[in-house]
C-alpha cells in the first residue's frame, strides 16, 4: 500500500486549519472582557446552533421527515431521554418512508 504524498499533504493541512480556526475561537474568547451578555450568548450558541442546521433539511424533507421532527418534540416534551427522542424520530422516518414510497 502506497500513499500518495499530495494527498497525505492535503489531510495534514486541513487537519491543521480545522485545529487553527477551533484554537483561536478558544483563546479569541478567553481575551474578551466577562459580562453577563457574554456569558448568555455562550449559552446559548450551541441550541441556536443546532437550530440552524437541523431547520433547513426539516423543512426541505417532506412529510416523513416531518413527522419524524415531531416524534422528536413529542419525545423531548415527555422529558424522553435524548437517545430515545432521537430513536423515535428516525424510526419514524424509516417506517414512513417504507410506508409512503416515493419519498
Amino acid at each position: 500500500m502506497s500513499v500518495d504524498s499530495l494527498a497525505l499533504m492535503a489531510i495534514l493541512g486541513m487537519g491543521l486549519a480545522t485545529y487553527v480556526v477551533r484554537a483561536s475561537g478558544f483563546f479569541l474568547v478567553q481575551r474578551l472582557p466577562r459580562s453577563r451578555f457574554l456569558d448568555a450568548f455562550l449559552h446559548h450558541l450551541p441550541g441556536a446552533m443546532f437550530v440552524a442546521l437541523v431547520t433547513p433539511p426539516v423543512l426541505n424533507g417532506g412529510p416523513p421527515t416531518w413527522a419524524g421532527a415531531l416524534a422528536v418534540v413529542c419525545c423531548a416534551t415527555l422529558r424522553a431521554p435524548l437517545l430515545v427522542s432521537l430513536l423515535a424520530g428516525a424510526a419514524t422516518v424509516a417506517l414512513l418512508r417504507q410506508l409512503l414510497v416515493g419519498y
